[in-house]
């Protein structure tokens, strides 16, 4: 028996969000990203941990977009886990009520994305 302790997994690149487990609301079912509506970035369709998504008239997601006209620029959730697109939509899950550190949201916390989003505390 082996009773020395032992990584069972490595998570890189996906730093913890949340500053606080006690207020924590989760989207019910998930959210679907529209895969044509992200821009490739080298040949790859990647949305980061943490990024503002915002809904579009079709009820589907999209990153936040402050100079958008389509709906991208009123964000209602906050992705859960970095997610690839490329290959085309994809149901993820998002936080909509959360305490999270600004520093890790890849996009800038500034006081237009903080009245667009009252429900997220950006610590």
């Amino acid at each position: 028996m082996n009773l020395q302790p032992r990584p069972t997994f490595v998570v890189e690149g996906e730093a913890e969000i949340l500053a606080s487990y006690e207020v924590v609301r989760e989207v019910v079912n998930g959210i679907t990203i529209d895969s044509a509506a992200v821009t490739a970035v080298d040949g790859k369709k990647v949305i980061a941990k943490g990024m503002p998504m915002a809904k579009l008239a079709s009820g589907k997601y999209v990153p936040y977009d402050p100079a958008g006209a389509d709906g991208s620029e009123n964000p209602t959730v906050l992705l859960k886990h970095t997610v690839d697109v490329t290959e085309g939509d994809h149901v993820v899950g998002g936080y909509e009520v959360a305490k999270v550190i600004s520093e890790r949201i890849p996009v800038a916390v500034d006081a237009t994305l903080r009245g667009k989003m009252p429900q997220i505390v950006f610590a």
